[in-house]
């Protein structure tokens, strides 16, 4: 008895999508949204399940599957198979390995899933760029300069005390319990 591969192409438009989408003839991760560079934020992984594949009429016994898959950027995949008899009841899912035929027993119908998981990088997240005045009520903390610290630099409206024939003299109150300590004191006019 003579074996002869036969080539199933898989529509991968068609099927169960797990965070997956197809795109320009590609199956890829949806992209969830983009860091602070611009770069793409995929989830961990996703999954696609094929529509049951009815192979009784194009093959007289089934025999096993090979894969042939062209991968771009830093993902890694599996691909997996499961057949059934009447469409309904499958069995479990087994891995299809790139150089190794897997074999099961003849069967009517077949449904193929490949899972995709994303490769691991660092990305950057800006939660607040503090640029925005006013945006922290806060009276110790400062945040318009683009980024959020202690407020090191305290402008207070003095009070006038009394006047003087060569001036006036002003005052203001500053409690100890706010500071741990003062650099100086410093009053310009204004």
């Amino acid at each position: 008895m003579a074996i002869q591969e036969i080539a199933l192409d898989l529509d991968l438009s068609v099927g169960v999508f797990k965070d997956t989408i197809y795109q320009a003839q590609k199956l890829k991760l949806r992209e969830l949204s983009q860091d602070a560079d611009g770069n793409s934020i995929y989830p961990g992984n996703g999954s696609w399940e094929s529509t049951p594949i009815r192979i009784q009429d194009k093959i007289a016994s089934f025999k096993g599957v090979a894969a042939k898959v062209d991968i771009a950027g830093g993902a890694a995949y599996k691909i997996y198979w499961s057949t059934s008899e009447d469409g309904f009841e499958w069995g479990a899912y087994e891995e299809i390995l790139a150089d190794v035929t897997a074999t099961k027993a003849p069967a009517k119908y077949m449904k193929v899933k490949i899972e995709i998981v994303a490769e691991k990088e660092y990305s950057n997240f800006y939660i607040d760029e503090f640029n925005q005045k006013g945006k922290y009520s806060n009276p110790f903390i400062e945040s318009e300069s683009g980024s959020l610290g202690l407020k090191k630099i305290y402008q207070l409206n003095m009070e006038r005390a009394s006047d003087t024939p060569t001036g006036m003299v002003l005052r203001q109150k500053v409690e100890n319990t706010k500071f741990q300590k003062v650099d100086g004191i410093r009053v310009s006019k204004g």
